[in-house]
């Protein structure tokens, strides 16, 4: 086992152990202080620049990977685009489901983003949302706990922990696991397609600018 294989995997581990203390821990200690809406925004600057410092020669080789592979290729970006057209609109279905037959699958978190817009500014919010979030997330959930395994059996098992967890972090009530099924499988897969974290980044920050717009619009 070399050096540079428990360098990575350790920042891995660290990665991980952080996203929930910071992320549920501090966020306890906090909230009562400066409210719960600031305090989650202050826990995801402080887990954005924990990523950054951690990750930021492994981040500057995906995109320098990216930048001469994926990004060259028209295809991709149209691949991009179908993901994320279908995603929105097994989501939707989803939502018309929930409305229609059970609504305990219908989302606390877009009511507690809803607070999170009116108590911080706009532009903060969004920042959140849709840059903070989507880039501490994929490296917590695809990056750390997925990586690049190389046997398939070891990928679909480290994906399946992937999405339940990543489910799990989103939710307030079980049934409410249904609703984020959809993009966590997809964000899961558009990892693997790819193999580069950059691309579920993309796509994710792509699934909540749409689904930021749609709240600040009032559709949902």
């Amino acid at each position: 086992m070399t050096k540079n294989y428990l360098e990575l995997y350790g920042k891995r581990i660290c990665m991980i152990a952080a996203f929930y203390l910071i992320n549920f821990g501090l966020w306890e200690i906090i909230a009562p202080i400066i409210s719960g809406e600031w305090a989650s925004f202050m826990v995801y600057v402080l887990l954005f620049v924990f990523v950054i410092f951690m990750f930021h020669k492994e981040l500057k080789k995906e995109l320098v990977e990216i930048a001469n592979t994926k990004l060259k290729d028209r295809s991709f970006y149209l691949r991009w685009l179908i993901v994320l057209a279908i995603d929105l609109m097994l989501t939707m279905v989803v939502l018309w489901l929930a409305n229609t037959y059970c609504n305990a699958i219908l989302p606390v978190n877009n009511e507690n983003v809803k607070n999170q817009l009116n108590a911080v500014p706009v532009s903060l919010g969004v920042i959140q949302g849709c840059l903070f979030a989507p880039v501490i997330e994929e490296m917590v959930f695809r990056y750390s706990i997925i990586g690049k395994p190389k046997s398939k059996s070891m990928w679909i098992i480290f994906s399946i922990i992937s999405i339940v967890l990543f489910d799990c972090i989103h939710i307030v009530a079980t049934l409410e696991f249904f609703y984020y099924l959809t993009p966590a499988i997809f964000l899961t897969l558009f990892y693997d397609w790819n193999k580069n974290v950059l691309a579920s980044i993309l796509l994710h920050s792509s699934i909540n600018i749409v689904g930021y717009l749609a709240l600040l619009v009032g559709v949902l």
